[in-house]
């Protein structure tokens, strides 16, 4: 069982602007979204959160799956009297952001679902395993450098290592039960048996060098989700902050767009 009735959140920006949700990776809290909070803030009004057991969310155990971060994303949403939304995803974010526009597509205007597998294989499935039995039995500093190497590209962390730090800082902050919680979420999250019903416009952004979720995995969501886009950066996982501009400016273009709003 694994639903929470308080997360930590942020709602900031034009009260009299549509809605944007922003959805974090697996282990990062709310401050990943600092720089696209401040980029959509003065045009729209932004509600970004921390997962169960991270950031400031209190953990409710071990388990999840991707039904029980929905049900806790619609609980905060109904805290504070939200019903249409835009959705703003990355990993984790973005299978969240696909499941829910799927399952509510009355509420759900546009998505832009960053650096995410549609479904795990056994391989994947069994990377997931270790990495939370490496948790479960030596804490969540035995998986901190793995993940952060994976997230940023080499180059880019050798670039800047203060980002490389804080990225550090922010998946052991993480508690254990949280993160193993989620990890077993994205572990055995599988979109394929919904993509179609997809229907908002979506943006789908992928990374050239993201050996989590590498752009082969794309082409199946290209031809399966009705109304998508495609953009390619030049990043590893964490595109948003790898590809900050290039990713602040298309994100930004897209949901001015499909909120009718003029650039």
């Amino acid at each position: 069982m694994t639903s929470i009735s308080s997360s930590s959140f942020i709602f900031e920006g034009n009260s009299n602007a549509p809605v944007v949700v922003l959805a974090s990776s697996l282990g990062a809290s709310l401050e990943m979204w600092d720089s696209q909070a401040k980029m959509l803030s003065p045009h729209f009004r932004v509600l970004r959160y921390s997962y169960q057991g991270h950031g400031g969310t209190p953990e409710v155990g071990s388990e999840a799956n991707i039904e029980n971060l929905r049900q806790d994303l619609l609980a905060l949403l109904s805290r504070l009297n939200v019903q249409n939304f835009s959705f703003l995803g990355l990993s984790l974010g973005a299978m969240l952001g696909v499941y829910v526009a799927a399952k509510n597509p009355e509420r759900v205007q546009a998505l832009v679902a960053a650096n995410f597998r549609p479904f795990q294989i056994d391989s994947t499935k069994e990377q997931w395993n270790q990495r939370i039995e490496a948790v479960r039995s030596k804490g969540i500093d035995a998986i901190v450098d793995g993940t952060a190497d994976r997230w940023l590209s080499e180059s880019f962390r050798a670039s800047y290592p203060e980002l490389d730090q804080g990225v550090r800082k922010m998946i052991r902050g993480t508690t254990d039960a949280g993160f193993m919680a989620c990890a077993k979420a994205v572990r055995d999250y599988d979109a394929r048996p919904f993509l179609k019903d997809v229907l908002c416009p979506v943006l789908l952004i992928a990374g050239s060098e993201d050996v989590a979720a590498p752009v082969s995995e794309y082409p199946l969501m290209q031809a399966s989700i009705p109304n998508n886009q495609y953009l390619l950066l030049n990043a590893a996982h964490i595109s948003s902050i790898e590809c900050e501009a290039e990713f602040n400016e298309q994100v930004f273009r897209f949901f001015q767009l499909d909120n009718g709003q003029k650039l």
